[in-house]
């Protein structure tokens, strides 16, 4: 009897040693939430699966789970490993707001800070919008269920401008595509749109001439940055860097996508996962040109999560974590509650 007990408990120490173990080695394998196939995300993802895969030696895969919030709520769920989510989604997962507020906190742990894009207000040209005050009673876009943050932004233009919300017909769209489309088709004035600054989907309606954008002083911007969340930055563009009709400088507002992961994934799987990803981004920018902003340059700038100690272990490695950075990191972990 005496002897069996002992087998047990060795048997169960056994196990308690290699679970350990597993929680601070590489895993042999990783699945990496996205959007649906054919969309930017999916693209991306793919591309960083193939890096890591080759480069790490840990066998990734893209696994389509939904938009931005779908990804972060997979995440908790540990559904998948890692997650591209724009930065809004995994700013409010982690704090449990907005969309997440029923829901309740995801842990959800920076990696490294992908591409960034932007959300600011398009004006149908035609719609005899001269000037902002001109908005006070047009039909805009400004609500998208997957993009709680539209209708944030929409809210700060409205208020730094002294506009009047209760005279404007606010309508909401599911994707950029019907956005554009309502646009040409004259069915509405003006929206708050999602884009990167490459995107053919603002690229061309501007080429066309049938829209253009909002184009308010620095300052007015730089006032609505104290309307919004902290993952929000100014975003300011040349005249001509959305062609030729874009004739004056433009400044508006740009969000960071997150490349993430959970606490429960080990230090050593991110480590190596961190390393293939920021010292392969040529290759990686061969799957999507977006993929070039995955670089060491920008991975530690405008930050509103805390990394992942993975991640850390690497930019410390590479002598570009400061004590700033570590103040900062243990400010958010603390602030998460």
């Amino acid at each position: 009897m005496k002897k069996t007990i002992f087998i047990l408990m060795a048997t169960l120490i056994g196990l308690g040693q290699i679970a350990v173990a597993n929680s601070v080695q590489a895993q042999d394998a990783v699945r990496i939430g996205t959007s649906s196939v054919g969309s930017v995300f999916y693209t991306i993802v793919v591309g960083a699966s193939e890096v890591i895969t080759k480069h790490a030696k840990i066998n990734a895969t893209a696994e389509p789970v939904g938009g931005s919030s779908a990804n972060v709520r997979g995440l908790g769920a540990k559904k998948v490993e890692f997650a591209l989510a724009n930065s809004f989604a995994a700013f409010s997962g982690f704090n449990g707001t907005y969309s997440f507020k029923k829901s309740g906190k995801v842990p959800v742990r920076l990696v490294v800070q992908a591409q960034a894009s932007n959300r600011w207000l398009v004006l149908r040209n035609g719609a005899n919008i001269k000037n902002i005050k001109a908005l006070n009673g047009k039909t805009i876009i400004a609500k998208r269920r997957a993009l709680p943050e539209i209708a944030l932004v929409m809210d700060a233009i409205i208020k730094v401008n002294g506009l009047d919300k209760s005279s404007m017909k606010l309508v909401a769209t599911t994707n950029t595509g019907q956005l554009v489309k309502s646009i040409r088709g004259g069915s509405v004035d003006a929206a708050v749109m999602p884009f990167s600054s490459r995107s053919p989907q603002v690229q061309k309606p501007i080429h066309d001439g049938v829209m253009n954008f909002y184009y308010p002083p620095k300052a007015t911007r730089d006032a609505m940055l104290k309307h919004l969340p902290p993952m929000f930055w100014a975003a300011d563009f040349k005249p001509g860097s959305f062609g030729k009709n874009q004739i004056k400088p433009v400044h508006m507002l740009g969000l960071n996508s997150y490349f993430l992961t959970r606490p429960g994934v080990s230090n050593d799987t991110v480590y190596k996962v961190t390393k293939a990803i920021l010292e392969n981004t040529k290759e990686f920018a061969t799957y999507h040109k977006a993929a070039r902003a995955w670089n060491i340059k920008r991975v530690l700038k405008n930050v509103a999560l805390p990394f992942h100690p993975g991640a850390v272990r690497y930019f410390k490695e590479k002598g570009i974590w400061t004590p700033a950075h570590e103040a900062n990191q243990k400010s958010l972990i603390a602030n998460s509650g």
